[in-house]
């Protein structure tokens, strides 16, 4: 048996020799050769499906849709978007402090009630530090309020005063006064009253050294919105 196995591996061995011998280098060249055909046959075939699709009736129809249809999935999202930021937009409104912490919101403007007391000059200066100045009251609502403000039943000092020049009453940005609450027969100028504070019953002159709390006012803020 082992010489049976022998003699059948000499004759392989025998007509391995007489085959002819290809170079690994035409081997490769023929298998890129394959690789190359198969390409193009792929290649022409995906040419054919297209051209066939082309001109298929209603093709372009269909392609004109689906992006028709993309194109409305677009604006629906941003239509949900802006929902969202709209809804965004009203939480800001009703979480946004127009005025800063302490301060009063009164028709688009701020107010500070001081907690101590301090002479007219005081006053003007306290009120510069926090950007703001001594109330200017432009309006009967806003007399109103400042009256309901006075709790002290001790007045409240605002920004007007004539200590420039007597009897001519400005308001401390150096406007005119034009509308007036004083309370019945002031101003006097009693012992030479130049500065104003507010009663419950209307303006009263006082003289600027006397020891008075204080209104300081300034321009609300507005709220930010988020917005595309």
């Amino acid at each position: 048996m082992a010489e049976e196995e022998a003699g059948i591996f000499q004759n392989v061995r025998r007509w391995s020799g007489r085959l002819p011998r290809v170079s690994l280098s035409l081997f490769q060249l023929l298998i890129s050769l394959i690789f190359f055909l198969v390409l193009i046959t792929i290649l022409a075939r995906v040419s054919r499906v297209h051209q066939t699709l082309q001109s298929w009736p209603g093709a372009h129809q269909r392609s004109q849709s689906s992006a028709d249809a993309r194109e409305q999935q677009i604006q629906a999202g941003l239509h949900l978007v802006n929902q969202q930021l709209s809804r965004i937009n009203d939480s800001l409104e009703r979480l946004c402090r127009a005025c800063p912490w302490g301060w009063e919101h009164f028709r688009g403007n701020c107010y500070l009630y001081s907690r101590s007391a301090g002479d007219w000059f005081h006053a003007m200066s306290a009120c510069r530090r926090t950007n703001s100045q001594l109330v200017i009251v432009n309006s009967a609502p806003e007399e109103k309020f400042l009256q309901f403000w006075e709790v002290q039943k001790k007045g409240l000092w605002i920004g007007l005063s004539d200590h420039h020049e007597e009897g001519s009453w400005q308001w401390i940005d150096g406007s005119p006064l034009n509308i007036s609450f004083w309370s019945p027969g002031e101003p006097n100028n009693s012992g030479n009253e130049d500065c104003v504070q507010v009663l419950e019953r209307g303006w009263n002159d006082v003289k600027c050294q006397s020891e008075l709390p204080w209104v300081c006012e300034k321009p609300a803020s507005p709220c930010p919105e988020l917005w595309l």
